[in-house]
């Protein structure tokens, strides 16, 4: 019994042990304790280090920072924490491992679940695991610093179990349970695009289904599978209410939200101000080009990524070198020549999975083919956005949510799922068939195709593509040589494809030596497993390396004060200690902002590592604050300027400059001017000065302000500081109207103000500031951030993902116990007893003749 259940649990076994061991070895420094520079993570740490040091300091929960542009909520930030047990489940699949080991390993073994439930073999699961994890744009994800969309992507697999567990297996409350896990926790793993993405993918295979379904008319059992997944659709919503509810209100005030300054949409509107959502030209900035796309199957089609190691016999390394230019073996060369200005990397899901995928299209019959096959196709043209407008451009305008996400080229990462199952199902499909002869014309086909592509873009490629780049202008203002680029561009592409072409011809053999009975399956599998790693594993090494690892010194030096920060400090009085964030420290960051004009002002979140800021990046900011930016900011209005309490400018030399006319964090004004609309609110700005006058919408506050004529006098200063709350205190002999150097979001969307702990409210001022009237005498103003969508989304992602645990570990508890007791009922094959040979009749008869 017990030899007869490690024989069944042995294939799953080495499965997971090969997954370790492959991760293990690639990403090995890991382990030494070593960390990728990753560009995003830095930017990020920006983002929240005020949020995560005010968390770590007060254990609360932080919503709001002021870090970045002038304040805004953290939700999709950080510096909180709502309980969600799904997280914790995916850290048990990859076996506790951090990052990067835990996310590929959760990939792997996510795809070879869905291999087994599509009924392969494990040792063809683990072929399949391989091909989709090791796939080019995972590693480039990854070095850039995309964690969240990696984790949704390398989870993503569950979800498409869960749905042929339904729909093919007819296992409904497994399907479900998987169902509301697999969707539930890429939710939780907070990158709604990626999600978004794979959501229509899967949408063109419920297509294929219906018609499926139209044709057999089984009508029923379809209803009934689709109301399950729906059901557990729904419940997959509740993990990630903590931060999908704030998200989604905050979102109706971002770029991605409705207009402010225009009533009516302009579908080709250049911000995002005129339009619903972003605007076109924004969004589809990083549109695939048909070059882009031919990356799937040779890796530089376009040139590769805008720092490519191209090593020291590449015609621009020896060109600079002759120059007399100081670039060393590990130079990188901006090769890029795409459609999409620049990029880090690339789309490569392998020439022999493409082999296989061109092989799945013949052989692979049903809805599932052309589910797969349409999705692909589908996502493929989507990735090309503005190059395609054809369709992109009615997608962008009519499909529910489409217009708020941006970079087209991303769903190429969704591709890649749907490219890898029906490439593993085609070659499952040629292992099991019982007429090997019928798979020699569906293989001769697909190495033709693959073939063809291969020296169409080695040999026809250089001689009619331009290799002229975005870019090149201002690549040969910087020195660079443009005809030794170009010729590293046809070079590298001729390469390339021959490298994908031997790598084609090699499984191709393997294929057909299997097919002639000359190779068993075995010796098939591990061939092309073999190939298949070495394919993807050495081009992923291209983009992230052993020697893209760095020790964490080296990263936090990115987190080191530059001499202009250091002078910020000591004009504050802030003892700043990078080990160790003492609550004065954090206090003081409120009481000036920074505009730093030495990096990308508006792209960059560096400096908010140790300023709150009136720049940033974050690609849902506030609109009314992309208001300012495109009106005022990019300008440099003075009284805007001084409004925000930008104390702080630093010049692009790192020159720090102290702007002695920032009106602090709050101040009382004399005059109120009304205006009808917002666009004339904001143009306001340009004439009044801010230090005396105040600009209010009339239509929205009249009640509120009324005739409210104010006499200036008297003070109010800040006197405690934390993100999301902030004490006044003000002495005046008159009722006066306060104006505020933070943000106004709302109304009633989390912020509210008191006066003594009276609540009182408050409006906005000068298009994007609150206002407060403010009684005669001492008092004490204080805002507070408390929004109600927060505290009713937390409760419910501990409530549901604790339900979705339960369930799922109870389903697959019952599963496992079920199938370990069909090993027990199974009969044991008895051997047949050994018996004397008796001579048969025949035998007795042919003894008597010879006698």
């Amino acid at each position: 019994m017990v030899s007869a259940i490690f024989r069944k649990v042995l294939p799953h076994l080495v499965a997971v042990v090969t997954f370790l061991v492959i991760n293990v070895v690639y990403f090995y420094p890991q382990l030494e304790g070593k960390v990728i520079q990753q560009g995003d993570v830095v930017s990020f740490n920006g983002m929240v280090k005020e949020a995560v040091d005010f968390n770590q300091l007060t254990g609360e929960d932080v919503l709001w920072t002021n870090a970045m542009f002038g304040g805004m909520p953290s939700y999709q930030i950080g510096g909180y924490s709502a309980t969600n047990f799904l997280p914790q489940i995916k850290n048990i699949i990859q076996f506790k491992f951090g990052d990067p080991i835990g996310t590929f390993n959760l990939s792997m073994i996510a795809m070879y679940i869905l291999c087994l439930v599509l009924g392969m073999s494990p040792w063809l699961g683990m072929i399949g695991a391989i091909a989709f994890t090791m796939g080019t744009n995972n590693f480039v994800l990854w070095e850039a610093g995309h964690t969240n969309k990696l984790q949704v992507l390398a989870s993503a697999s569950l979800i498409f179990s869960a749905i042929f567990m339904v729909y093919r297996n007819k296992q409904y409350l497994l399907g479900a349970i998987f169902f509301a896990f697999g969707m539930g926790l890429s939710l939780s793993l907070n990158h709604v695009q990626m999600t978004y993405f794979i959501t229509i993918g899967l949408s063109i295979y419920f297509i294929a289904k219906l018609v499926q379904v139209t044709q057999t008319k089984t009508f029923t059992p379809f209803l009934k599978e689709t109301l399950i997944l729906g059901i557990a659709g729904l419940i997959a919503l509740g993990p990630s209410a903590g931060t999908m509810l704030p998200t989604y209100e905050y979102s109706k005030d971002t770029m991605r939200g409705e207009p402010i300054l225009k009533s009516v949409s302009n579908t080709d509107a250049q911000t995002s101000s005129e339009t619903s959502g972003l605007a076109w030209n924004y969004a589809t900035q990083w549109s695939a080009g048909v070059l882009d796309v031919l990356n799937i199957i040779v890796p530089r089609s376009a040139g590769g990524s805008s720092a490519e190691k191209v090593g020291t016999n590449s015609a621009l390394y020896k060109d600079l070198r002759s120059r007399g230019a100081n670039v060393g073996a590990d130079f990188r060369a901006p090769l890029y020549f795409g459609s999409m200005g620049s990029t880090s990397g690339i789309y490569y899901y392998g020439a022999i999975v493409c082999l296989l995928f061109f092989l799945g299209m013949q052989n692979v019959k049903g809805a599932i083919k052309w589910g797969l096959l349409g999705a692909v196709i589908f996502t493929i043209l989507l990735s090309l956005g503005h190059n395609f407008a054809l369709l992109n451009k009615p997608m962008f305008n009519y499909f529910p949510l489409y217009s708020k996400f941006r970079a087209p080229s991303s769903i190429l990462g969704v591709t890649a799922i749907f490219f890898a199952i029906l490439a593993i199902l085609g070659l499952h499909q040629l292992i099991t068939s019982k007429n090997r002869k019928s798979m020699e014309r569906p293989l001769l086909i697909a190495m033709g195709i693959a073939v063809g592509l291969c020296l169409f873009m080695g040999f026809v490629g250089p001689a009619i593509f331009d290799f002229s780049g975005q870019s090149d202008a201002r690549l040969q203002q910087a020195g660079y040589n443009i005809d030794a680029l170009i010729t590293d561009r046809k070079t590298f592409l001729r390469n390339d494809a021959l490298r994908s072409l031997g790598f084609i011809l090699a499984s191709g053999g393997l294929l057909f030596a299997f097919l002639k009975n000359k190779l068993k399956e075995p010796y098939l599998l591990l061939g092309l497993g073999a190939l298949i790693l070495l394919d993807l594993g050495t081009i992923g090494k291209r983009y992230l390396a052993h020697d893209d690892f760095s020790t964490p010194n080296v990263v936090e030096q990115n987190f080191t004060p530059r001499p202009v920060d250091q002078q910020i400090f000591a004009a504050e009085n802030i003892n700043y200690n990078p080990t160790e964030v003492s609550a004065e420290t954090l206090k003081r960051r409120g009481n000036y902002r920074v505009l730093d004009l030495s990096i990308s002002t508006f792209q960059s979140s560096s400096t908010s590592y140790f300023h709150n800021t009136v720049g940033g990046y974050n690609a849902a900011k506030l609109q009314r604050f992309q208001d300012i930016i495109d009106y005022h900011l990019t300008k440099g209005t003075p009284g805007v300027m001084n409004m925000l309490n930008a104390k702080y400018i630093i010049n692009q030399q790192q020159q720090l400059q102290q702007n002695s006319n920032a009106l602090g964090n709050a101040w009382f004004v004399e005059n109120i001017v009304k205006v009808n609309t917002p666009q004339e609110e904001i143009d306001a700005l340009n004439t009044i000065n801010t230090a005396n006058d105040a600009v209010v919408l009339d239509q929205a506050f009249d009640s509120y302000i009324g005739n409210f004529d104010p006499q200036k006098n008297g003070t109010i200063t800040l006197k405690d500081y934390s993100p999301m709350q902030l004490v006044y205190e003000s002495n005046t002999t008159s009722e006066q109207l306060a104006v505020f150097s933070e943000v106004w979001y709302g109304p009633d969307k989390g912020w509210q103000a008191y006066i003594d702990d009276q609540p009182v409210d408050h409006v906005r001022v000068n298009y994007l500031l609150r206002a407060v009237k403010v009684p005669a005498g001492q008092h004490i103003i204080t805002f507070k951030f408390n929004p109600t969508t927060f505290k009713i989304g937390k409760t419910t992602t501990f409530l549901s993902s604790l339900l979705i645990a339960l369930l799922l570990i109870g389903v697959v508890g019952m599963q496992l116990l079920n199938w370990f007791k069909g090993l027990e009922q199974a009969p044991i094959a008895q051997q047949p007893k050994k018996q004397t040979a008796q001579p048969t009749k025949a035998r007795r008869t042919n003894k008597k003749k010879r006698k």
